[in-house]
């Protein structure tokens, strides 16, 4: 059975997967996590915790709550910062064999543009998820997600600032 997945046809270099299962964002942290207790070589790509311009510390506890029908959460995009990521977890994706796709968050479409720039051409990094369930700030802190001419902004600015494969990661809105 042939189970390899092309995410991205119409891109110069595709993104090609062998297989179409993909963590979340933020539920497998960088991959480096699990690397010891699952099969990640296995896994189709790793989509990794959501990453910002400058570290974050996230939510104070409790960032979780069970619901009656299921589980709320509200972390915060704890994550070390962009610089981080690429210096310290992007050479181990390096030498995977599964691709892992970067998601990226901002407040402004300025921080998604520059988050994109400083993930072009790093060794490890095969595409970008762009998280748009964030707060726009420039926009009185609505959800970028929330409009669709927002999104279509955020994303054009984006597309237009890397060469890497991109997914847009909508908002429930």
């Amino acid at each position: 059975m042939q189970l390899k997945t092309e995410l991205a046809p119409r891109h110069k270099s595709g993104l090609q997967l062998k297989n179409p299962v993909m963590t979340a964002a933020g539920t497998f942290g960088y991959g480096t996590e699990y690397a010891k207790i699952a099969e990640i070589q296995r896994l189709g790509a790793i989509i990794c915790k959501g990453t910002t311009l400058h570290s974050r510390h996230g939510n104070a506890q409790p960032r979780t709550l069970e619901t009656a029908s299921g589980l709320l959460n509200a972390i915060g995009l704890q994550n070390p910062g962009i610089h981080s990521v690429i210096k310290h977890y992007a050479p181990m994706w390096s030498k995977w064999q599964t691709p892992v796709i970067v998601n990226i968050a901002g407040a402004t479409i300025a921080e998604y543009i520059a988050l994109s720039e400083y993930l072009e051409g790093i060794e490890g990094v095969a595409g970008i998820e762009m998280n748009v369930s964030c707060p726009n700030v420039q926009r009185g802190g609505a959800v970028f997600g929330s409009s669709p001419q927002v999104v279509a902004e955020v994303t054009e600015a984006v597309r237009s600032a890397t060469t890497l494969p991109l997914i847009v990661k909508l908002s429930p809105n």
